[in-house]
């Protein structure tokens, strides 16, 4: 019963002193050094595969795609539906949905109407002055069927019937912020006839 028990043995103290303070020499264990080092070239490699390889998708933009693709199978699922003022209006105060109908507009209907709908070659869009009706339904038939006679192609041929549904929708709220530009065409709104 004589067994000595060994004492650890006393850590070594390194030979720099700071007001009478000495520092024991604990390095950090190896795998918290080793967990440290992986998350740092993680971070790295990270970085350069979202932020600048073109490879990686950032999760805003996955985020807006996977909502893309919601408010299309939404819109899949409302095209059973006839087109009514109602269901114009419910998308006119989506605000998803508008922001999608105005990247269209932005692309297509910009030439004629200019940026804001002030009107270039095409009528002013933002005034209370309407040519075939300032109604949603009206303006739906206007973008969907178009205007031969004016140059106004029928976008139900190059846009989808959700599409079509939207930028109508985006076109009736134009006249909520109205811009100056092209002198007014047509009727005023309210005052056109049957």
């Amino acid at each position: 019963m004589n067994e000595r028990v060994k004492e650890p043995p006393e850590p070594a103290i390194l030979d720099h002193e700071y007001d009478g303070i000495k520092e024991y020499d604990n390095p950090m264990p190896a795998w918290w050094v080793g967990m440290f080092w992986a998350s740092f070239f993680f971070a790295i490699g990270y970085a350069f595969h979202y932020h600048v390889s073109p490879n990686g998708v950032s999760v805003a933009d996955a985020y807006e795609a996977d909502m893309a693709q919601a408010r299309a199978i939404e819109a899949k699922r409302s095209l059973g539906e006839a087109v009514t003022e109602a269901g114009l209006k419910k998308l006119a105060v989506d605000p998803a949905l508008m922001k999608d109908a105005r990247s269209i507009f932005a692309q297509r209907c910009t030439p004629c109407h200019g940026e804001h709908g002030q009107g270039v070659i095409g009528p002013n869009l933002t005034d209370a002055y309407w040519l075939h009706g300032s109604t949603l339904l009206d303006i739906y038939k206007t973008v969907s069927e178009g205007v031969a006679a004016k140059g106004m192609p029928a976008w139900k041929m190059q846009l989808s019937p959700i599409q079509t549904r939207e930028l109508a929708a985006f076109v009736g709220t134009l006249a909520e912020n109205p811009v100056p530009g092209k002198a007014p065409e047509g009727e005023l709104a309210g005052n056109t006839a049957p």
